[in-house]
């Protein structure tokens, strides 16, 4: 076919003839209201066209406008006008027996017919962005106002890149905007009949690049804060970069849309954490992870036969029901005077005598002063001080003197005691914080038949009022645990179980990530913990969460490993301690395409209600690590002879900087919250025996953790 029409430029622009061959298939013809259009390629070359044909007077009158307009960029640009733009080659009206049609230099798909923009996802994703504000900075200098940028303007293809279309709608700064409706992909404050200004170009395009990477829409009429805060929620740098600086915080002023091209082409080239082609490669690494996680099932399976019937706990005195009953009803002293003789101190692993330990009892000032200092006048009156009562262990060289409640042993089963394994600021004690907070506030304890209260009153309110309450109430970010010499759990818990009618003493190891590290004595309470929470922190993983990762390895992982293999049987391949993995912060792992956990990540706050999906997220979390650069992280988990693997969230956020430096950062109020952090606690009680029932019995026989 032949295609006669005027160039674009200035007057009337020049007469030209084009050669054109129609293509043929599904997409070759089709309709794009007001017009029809046809793909051709132009001969010679085969270069991709379109013939876009007006639909009617209105259709008509819009062409011409668009004509009209991007004479004047080619006006402005000469023969380099950017490929960015879909170049318009010659405008055909002559003939009064046809429509109107242009001849497009337009490409590809358009990017409102694309069911997600999951296909943009390359490792030229961010270099699809830099072209849509090329596009942008190209008009600007044309001193054009596009006016209403969004997918439906966009064309894309694979080899060529983005280009914009739709100028039949621009109009010259400061003349006012078309009339009508406002979308999605306005900019804030944007109504019709407004002078135009080239910022709500830039903000439309910056709106667009969120939702071509995330596939999400940025919320309209937000501040500026929050919109910085919400591109902070696991997005690469380069985009949270895009957002801040089209956003920027005191000005309602964006930068020029060249300078935001500028900044996406010097940045670091993205390691393709939101690149599409994970395809084989990660996709290979995937399903290998798939198989050795249930390789590791199958050999926890093997050697099961042991830890269920452990489960039961060993029993070192009566049952506690029996001795509250005997106390109250003085068949026995109130200490009794056997059943319970050495008791292992889980700081210092020193063998104590509990019935001859020395006692004792903060007084009202909080001075710790001997039992017998304070004599009690009544049975109630000792009932009440035996709560606050205390047996002193003398410690060692390295492990200076403590305490210990005096009930710790009391429940008849042996305490449980649970560390908490990662290297300095991986968020252990965010989430053992958020942990305390939601077994004490939500119901999920009792839907699972546990009852759950203090072990040390003292000590458990003083953990309540300087760390839970800051970091819940007030949305402080917690310090680093400091590295001191005395070694103190953080708090304990008495977990009784309505199924089995048992009560256990639980109580927390969050010690700092570097005594986790160290191999003398003041570490010697790792040979005895009776169950691992691991946690691993995402943006240590190169590429995972940021360009590099700051480190690739958690050495505390391996040193508890190392501890526990020192003291296991060598002849048993698995360790009997059991491990919940869970990756925290998993916030920051929206949004990036990872599709084996984007379900997990995006599921709603009752997650912890429903255990039956643990072994199923333990499946996919291990894959996903060993797919992504985290298999150091799985080793441990893999030795242990029950394990369970989990997402967590302790904030749903990153802290923000305050104005005072001294100040604690704080996390944004309305992206705030915990999500699935009781579940990794879960399935230890289930693994250690301290939760039994129908919930528990599940989650063992779906996981090979015993029968």
């Amino acid at each position: 076919m032949e295609f006669r029409g005027r160039r674009p430029g200035s007057g009337d622009g020049e007469e030209a003839v084009f050669d054109l061959e129609a293509e043929t298939g599904e997409r070759a013809a089709f309709e794009l209201p007001p017009y029809q259009v046809r793909r051709y390629r132009r001969m010679p070359g085969r270069h991709p066209v379109m013939v876009q044909e007006a639909m009617g007077p209105e259709a008509e009158r819009q062409m011409r406008r668009h004509f009209e307009l991007f004479g004047s960029v080619v006006d402005f640009h000469g023969p380099h006008v950017p490929r960015q733009l879909a170049h318009v080659l010659a405008h055909s009206c002559d003939d009064p027996e046809r429509p109107h049609r242009l001849l497009l230099d337009c490409r590809g798909e358009r990017l409102a017919d694309l069911a997600s923009p999951d296909r943009l996802h390359g490792p030229r994703l961010r270099t699809v962005v830099q072209d849509l504000f090329e596009a942008v900075a190209a008009l600007h200098r044309a001193r054009l106002v596009h006016g209403r940028i969004s997918p439906e303007h966009l064309w894309w293809d694979e080899a060529e890149g983005l280009q914009l279309a739709g100028l039949e709608g621009a109009v010259y700064a400061t003349e006012p905007l078309p009339d009508r409706p406002v979308t999605r992909w306005d900019a804030p404050g944007f109504r019709p009949g407004m002078l135009a200004a080239a910022d709500q170009d830039v903000l439309s395009a910056a709106l667009v690049a969120f939702w071509m990477a995330t596939g999400e829409n940025l919320p309209r009429g937000a501040s500026h804060a929050y919109l910085h805060s919400l591109a902070a929620q696991g997005h690469e740098d380069w985009l949270q970069d895009l957002i801040r600086s089209a956003f920027p915080l005191g000005s309602d002023v964006s930068p020029p849309a060249r300078e935001l091209a500028r900044r996406l082409a010097d940045g670091a080239v993205p390691q393709g954490l939101l690149e599409r082609p994970i395809a084989d490669r990660e996709r290979e690494r995937e399903s290998r992870g798939r198989e050795e996680f249930r390789a590791l099932r199958a050999r926890q399976r093997a050697g099961a036969g042991s830890l269920r019937s452990r489960r039961s706990a060993t029993v070192t005195g009566p049952p506690a029901w029996w001795l509250r009953a005997a106390r109250r009803l003085r068949i026995l002293p109130d200490r009794p005077l056997h059943g319970l003789g050495a008791v292992e101190c889980p700081m210092c692993l020193r063998a104590l005598d509990w019935d001859t330990a020395e006692r004792v009892v903060p007084d009202a000032s909080g001075d710790m002063v001997p039992e017998a200092d304070l004599p009690t006048h009544s049975a109630a009156e000792r009932d009440a001080q035996l709560a606050r009562t205390y047996v002193v262990c003398p410690g060692n060289d390295d492990v200076p003197r403590h305490e210990l409640p005096d009930r710790y042993p009391m429940f008849g089963t042996e305490p449980v005691r649970i560390g908490l394994v990662g290297a300095s600021s991986t968020g252990k004690s965010h989430l053992l914080a958020a942990i305390i907070d939601q077994a004490r506030k939500t119901t999920v304890m009792r839907h699972y038949g546990l009852r759950v209260e203090a072990l040390d009153p003292q000590r458990y309110h003083h953990y309540l009022n300087e760390v839970v309450a800051p970091f819940v109430d007030r949305r402080e970010e917690l310090r680093a645990t400091a590295d001191r010499p005395d070694l103190r759990y953080a708090t304990g818990l008495v977990v009784t179980d309505e199924h089995s009618g048992r009560s256990h003493s639980v109580i927390f190891f969050d010690v700092a990530g570097g005594r986790l590290e160290r191999p003398g004595r003041e570490a010697d309470f790792l040979n005895r913990l009776s169950a691992l929470l691991c946690v691993v922190d995402p943006t240590r993983i190169p590429g995972l969460t940021t360009q590099s990762g700051t480190t690739g390895r958690d050495p505390a992982f391996e040193h508890v490993r190392q501890r526990l293999r020192q003291q296991a049987d060598p002849a048993v391949p698995l360790l009997s301690v059991p491990c919940a993995l869970v990756v925290t912060k998993s916030d920051l792992l929206r949004f990036r395409g990872y599709r084996e956990i984007d379900d997990w990540l995006h599921e709603k706050p009752d997650a912890e209600s429903d255990l039956s999906t643990v072994e199923r997220e333990s499946e996919d979390v291990y894959a996903f690590l060993a797919a992504r650069g985290g298999g150091d992280w799985l080793q441990l988990a893999g030795e242990c002879q029950g394990s369970t693997l989990h997402l967590a969230s302790a904030t749903g956020t990153g802290p923000r900087a305050q104005t005072d430096p001294a100040a604690a950062r704080r996390f944004d109020e309305t992206l705030f919250r915990q999500h699935r952090v009781l579940r990794p606690l879960l399935a230890l009680f289930a693994m250690k025996g301290v939760m039994t029932g129908p919930a528990a019995d599940a989650l063992l026989r779906a996981g090979g953790h015993g029968t």
